[in-house]
């Protein structure tokens, strides 16, 4: 497995924020797949070795990752500024992402209204029982707080 594919998605983003703000103070090659680095983090600079081809071997010394075979952002960020070409293609894929949750939400939004602007009256009655009857609970409960005066 990759070192991006074992990293979760929260230590991914931070590690590359923590890249682009240049909390990375050090950094040496030691062999072709162990790097060593300093790392700033919130107040304390961590030691921080990673190892591209074990990832799990990768150690640093924060509270998150000290002593367990996990991926934390320190380590991301060194492995960012290490390779800032995977860094940029990281980023990239995150931004268009994003575009498309947005385009589908979008497409998702319009097809909502056009379809309630398509109901009668009537029908546009009939599907809001619908849903605040048979809908989840907290659903009607919320409505009825909000609008039933006690």
């Amino acid at each position: 497995m990759s070192f991006m594919t074992l990293s979760s998605g929260k230590s991914l983003w931070r590690g590359y924020e923590y890249y682009k703000n240049n909390r990375v103070c050090y950094k040496s090659i030691k062999s072709d797949t162990e790097i060593e680095g300093k790392v700033v983090g919130n107040g304390k600079t961590y030691t921080v070795v990673i190892d591209t081809e074990h990832p799990r071997k990768s150690k640093c010394n924060c509270p998150h990752a000290d002593g367990k075979h996990i991926i934390c952002k320190h380590m991301v960020a060194l492995y960012f500024a290490t390779f800032p070409k995977v860094a940029e293609a990281y980023y990239n894929e995150v931004i268009a992402y994003e575009e498309e949750q947005e385009r589908i939400q979008s497409e998702m939004e319009e097809k909502v209204i056009d379809y309630i602007n398509s109901l009668k009256k009537d029908e546009l009655r009939q599907k809001l029982f619908e849903v605040l009857f048979d809908g989840p609970e907290w659903m009607f409960n919320r409505f009825y707080r909000e609008n039933i005066e006690w």
